[in-house]
């Protein structure tokens, strides 16, 4: 429901950037094979959105504590794939650029910036539950 809102605000932000700053780059762009862009594209997901379920979870911390975390994350993990793929891991936010560059729709956009971050996040939110399933004793602990 809001992806279409975010990649509507994301193409509109973008054309109003290269209308203001026409000398900005062109946003992230593939550097590297279609196969090796997307699992790039995966990890980086997988991992931030690993995190982010970490973060929101029941474990101890003050709120700045865990957005100060979260944001260093998010801006390392970024840099180790800006040279690669740009380092998104937000599909709604790179389809501004490549929607401005005229190539939103080609296979390497798709597959790179749409397909390999939705799987990886699905991915990490079922490892996630998985790795932090409550045990038998515990559910039972619960019903009693």
């Amino acid at each position: 429901m809001h992806v279409g809102h975010d990649v509507f605000g994301s193409i509109i932000g973008v054309r109003l950037i290269l209308d203001a700053f026409p000398q900005v780059g062109r946003g992230p762009q593939l550097s590297v094979s279609l196969y090796q862009g997307a699992l790039t594209e995966g990890l980086l997901t997988f991992t931030i959105v690993l995190i982010s379920h970490g973060l929101s979870s029941k474990i101890p911390g003050s709120f700045f504590r865990k957005t100060w975390i979260s944001s260093i994350s998010k801006l390392a993990l970024h840099i180790l794939g800006s040279d690669l793929t740009g380092g998104c891991m937000n599909p709604a936010s790179v389809m501004g650029w490549a929607y401005a560059r005229g190539d939103h729709i080609t296979k390497e956009h798709i597959l790179v910036y749409w397909v390999a971050p939705i799987q990886a996040t699905l991915f990490a939110a079922w490892t996630f539950r998985y790795l932090l399933r409550p045990s038998k004793q515990e559910k039972e602990k619960k019903t009693n």
